[in-house]
Formats: C-alpha cells, sequence, structure tokens
C-alpha cells in the first residue's frame, strides 16, 4: 500500500527541479514540437532519505503534444528520482500511452511481485541430498569404526 502524498508540502526548489526535468524529458521525446507542454505535474510516492537507504520520489505529468496526422495527442509520463545526502537525481523517465500503463507500471516499481526463484528449489534439494549423504556416511564410518574395534552394536 502506497502511503498518501498529497499533504506532503514540497519545498520550491522540487518543484522547480522537478518542472525543469519533466521540460526536459518532454524536449527530448520523439513526439515533441515546440507548442507541447506539461498539463499536470503531480507526486506519486514520496519516500524520505534516513541514514541507512537513499530517498526515492516518483513524480507523474500528462504532456499535450502535437503528432503529425494524429492531431493533437495526450501522453502520460513518469520520473523517479534518487534523493542523495538532500541532492534530487533524475533516475529514470518513462512514457505511455495511456493512463493504465502508467498506473500499472508504478504498481509494478513500488510493489514488485515477489517469487521463489526457480533456483531455490533445486538448491534446497542438493542441500538436503547432500545432508542425507554426510549423514549416510557418518552412520557408515561409525558402524565401521565398531566392526574394527569389536563392540557389539
Amino acid at each position: 500500500m502506497r502511503p498518501p502524498v498529497e499533504h506532503i508540502q514540497f519545498p520550491r526548489k522540487t518543484w522547480q527541479t522537478v518542472t525543469e526535468h519533466a521540460l526536459r524529458e518532454l524536449a527530448f521525446h520523439e513526439s515533441c514540437d515546440q507548442s507541447s507542454r506539461i498539463e499536470n505535474l503531480r507526486p506519486c510516492y514520496f519516500e524520505d532519505e534516513t541514514e541507512n537507504a537513499f530517498g526515492r520520489q516518483i513524480w507523474c505529468f500528462e504532456a499535450m503534444g502535437l503528432q503529425v496526422g494524429a492531431g493533437r495527442k495526450l501522453e502520460f509520463g513518469v520520473l523517479e528520482f534518487s534523493i542523495e545526502y538532500g541532492l534530487i537525481e533524475l533516475s529514470q523517465c518513462r512514457w505511455f500511452q495511456n493512463d493504465n500503463q502508467l498506473e500499472q507500471w508504478i504498481s509494478q516499481r513500488l510493489d514488485p511481485h515477489t517469487e521463489p526463484a526457480s533456483c531455490c528449489v533445486t538448491t534446497k534439494l542438493w542441500v538436503y541430498l547432500a545432508i542425507l549423504g554426510i549423514l549416510f556416511l557418518a552412520i557408515g564410518w561409525t558402524v565401521s569404526l565398531f566392526r574394527f574395534l569389536n563392540v557389539s552394536i
């Protein structure tokens, strides 16, 4: 479950940095022209920096662009930032065709589906077989030692 970020008051410097990065990514996007603009910029996730881990912020935006033959088109983008020693650094930017793809990516990024690795089952099997092998060797060695010493079991 994601904590709500609507109540967080971000500093003006953070808003400026995020807006600059969003505009820069819009300028690099392939469907961009001079009339393209950012329609809506909003924070989606905020994890503050701690002594043991860097922080993370995820911001979503909508961009209105003009495509040849298609007219105006609304595209969705997401910016992921890393907060390292109080500095905000852009980690990645992704573009999506619709809001559903954007939400799906965010949910996968924030709540990754955890499934056991396939090697875990085979690794457990090898460990159990190794333990059984050592156990049989120890029993065999003990029986051989008792027979050598002529001790009845």
